[in-house]
């Protein structure tokens, strides 16, 4: 059952912005952004547009030692991750600017895609503590996935995303679909083990991905459990319908499907090292072991 988010009073110090500089709305999340703090009496120490992954790691490092106590990202779900991942356990906020093509953990935390309101939210006072989810020793926080959702990530060019927005996600998708054979999944958790052939396995830490396709209807980010649902080995028409009523948010759980929440659950697939993906990013590989870490991230969301 879904509870009410607990809200913390936000962390004083400096607040530092972080864009991606690839972002087609950068130079607008940046106006917008200032103009919040100012109506809020606030500043912006740093602005920080970035095109590299490892210099986002870098410099979210170094603004945490140089005592930032707010960190506000522009960006798509993989950017974000990168930086929550650096923010975890830590006294920091993080405020969320969705720029991305699918913005799935935003959808989840009810920031809309609009500039001036999420700003507001990035700059408001209301701080939630939310649950992030492991992948072996890396950190996610939204979803993680193996199976067809990995070949449609691999077909998801930066320069396709640029193009068609989100509906790269159809055309990515529609190759995945026609090209992605089954595979033997195997997941343990402390309530059993359950096996069989599978199209997908979906981690869900929040409540889409893909663009708004639904993991788990009433999963909350601080409910300390991870929802894990696979789509089995039926035909790939029944498959999908399947994805296009989860695409409606309609919750399914059909033979041959499975659905479990649990803090915890070791994955192993036949055949084994399949790419995991976490967050639109490819970061491990099967087997691999899903954990939630309960309240291990500060971030900015709308007053219910």
């Amino acid at each position: 059952m879904s509870q009410a988010p607990m809200a913390v009073p936000p962390m004083a110090g400096r607040v530092g912005l972080l864009i991606n500089a690839r972002s087609r709305l950068g130079g607008g999340a940046e106006s917008a952004v200032i103009a919040a703090l100012a109506q809020r009496g606030q500043t912006l120490d740093r602005v920080v547009h970035i095109s590299s992954p490892r210099r986002l790691v870098r410099t979210v490092d170094a603004l945490l030692d140089q005592g930032f106590g707010r960190l506000i990202v522009g960006g798509g779900d993989g950017t974000i991750s990168t930086v929550a991942a650096r923010l975890a356990l830590r006294e920091v906020d993080l405020g969320v600017i969705p720029l991305g093509t699918a913005n799935d953990f935003a959808r989840t935390l009810g920031i809309p895609s609009e500039l001036s309101v999420s700003a507001a939210v990035a700059a408001g006072g209301h701080v939630r503590q939310i649950d992030l989810g492991r992948a072996n020793d890396v950190y996610f926080v939204n979803v993680a996935s193996v199976g067809m959702s990995v070949a449609l990530t691999a077909g998801l060019s930066p320069r396709l995303k640029r193009w068609l927005g989100a509906s790269a996600y159809l055309v990515a998708g529609a190759l995945a679909f026609v090209r992605h054979p089954t595979f033997r999944a195997r997941l343990d958790s402390p309530g059993g083990s359950t096996e069989g052939n599978v199209h997908q396995v979906i981690v869900g830490n929040g409540r889409f991905f893909g663009g708004g396709v639904l993991v788990a209807d009433g999963s909350e980010l601080d409910d300390g459990t991870l929802a894990i649902y696979t789509l089995g080995g039926r035909s790939r028409w029944q498959l999908l319908r399947t994805v296009a009523l989860l695409r409606f948010q309609v919750p399914l759980h059909r033979p041959g499907d499975v659905f479990l929440q649990t803090p915890t659950a070791l994955l192993q697939t036949q055949p084994q090292g399949k790419r995991v993906n976490l967050d639109g990013e490819l970061r491990t590989t099967t087997p691999v072991t899903f954990t939630v870490v309960p309240k291990a991230l500060r971030v900015l969301t709308p007053p219910p």
